[in-house]
C-alpha cells in the first residue's frame, strides 16, 4: 500500500497555529498622552537617581490621571476617516456607535455628566462649564480603518480566523481651550458564529463596536 507523509498535515497545523497567534496578538490599540511636557526629559544626574528620587512616579501619575479634573464629557458625532476600506463599512453603525458610547459611560457612572453632542441646539458644543462643576471634555471619534472578515472561516474554523474587525480613534480634548489632552486607538472585533437576523443590523459589526466601548471605558478609568 502507498505509504502517505504526515508533512503536509502538519505543515497545515503549523499554519494555522501562526494565524491564530497573529489574530490574537494584533489588536491594534493604542494610546498617546497628549501632554508630553509634564513627563519627565531627562534624569538628573545619573538615570538610577531619577526612580529614587520620585520624580519619575510622581510625573507618570500627573499624566495618568489627567480626566480627573473633568465631571462634564460631550460625545460628538463620529465620523468615517478617507480609508477605501470603509467603503464597506454598514451605513447607520457610525450613528449606533456613538449612541453605544453616550449609553455605556451613562450606565457606568463613569463621568458625572455625560451629554450626547447629536441632541444639542444648532449642533453647538455646550459651554465650558458643566452643571456639576468641574471641567468639561469633549470626545471626538473617528472610525478608522475596518475589516468585514470570513464569515465561512468563523463557521468552519474559528479560532480568531475571519473575524470582524473595527478600529476608532478618539480624541479627548478640553472644552474651554480646545486643548488635545489625549488620543488612543482601540480595536474590537467579533469571532464568534452566532447571527441574529430580523433586527436590520450587522450583528458583527454591532459586537465589534461594543468590544471597543468595553475596552475603552477601562482606559478612561485609568485616567479617572
Amino acid at each position: 500500500m502507498p505509504m502517505f507523509s504526515p508533512l503536509p498535515k502538519l505543515a497545515f497545523c503549523a499554519l494555522l497555529v501562526c494565524l491564530c497567534c497573529l489574530s490574537w496578538y494584533s489588536t491594534g490599540s493604542g494610546s498617546d498622552l497628549v501632554l508630553l511636557e509634564q513627563r519627565p526629559h531627562e534624569a538628573p544626574g545619573r538615570y538610577r537617581s531619577l526612580y529614587r528620587t520620585g520624580a519619575y512616579s510622581r510625573a507618570q501619575s500627573k499624566t495618568s490621571k489627567l480626566l480627573s479634573e473633568y465631571n462634564t464629557i460631550v460625545v460628538e458625532a463620529v465620523t468615517l476617516d478617507k480609508n477605501p476600506a470603509l467603503n464597506k463599512f454598514p451605513a447607520g453603525h457610525d450613528t449606533d456607535f456613538q449612541k453605544k458610547i453616550v449609553a455605556d459611560l451613562q450606565k457606568k457612572n463613569v463621568f458625572p455628566e455625560v451629554i450626547d453632542g447629536t441632541k444639542q441646539a444648532g449642533g453647538q458644543e455646550a459651554p465650558a462649564d458643566g452643571s456639576t462643576g468641574g471641567k468639561r471634555l469633549i470626545l471626538s471619534t473617528t472610525i478608522i480603518d475596518f475589516n468585514p472578515g470570513n464569515k465561512a472561516l468563523r463557521h468552519t474554523i474559528g479560532w480568531g480566523l475571519g473575524a470582524t474587525k473595527v478600529k476608532a480613534r478618539f480624541t479627548f480634548r478640553d472644552a474651554a481651550t480646545g486643548h488635545e489632552l489625549w488620543i488612543h486607538t482601540q480595536q474590537g472585533k467579533f469571532a464568534g458564529f452566532l447571527t441574529v437576523y430580523g433586527s436590520g443590523k450587522n450583528y458583527p459589526v454591532t459586537e465589534a463596536s461594543g468590544d471597543i466601548v468595553d475596552a475603552l471605558i477601562k482606559q478612561i478609568n485609568k485616567h479617572r
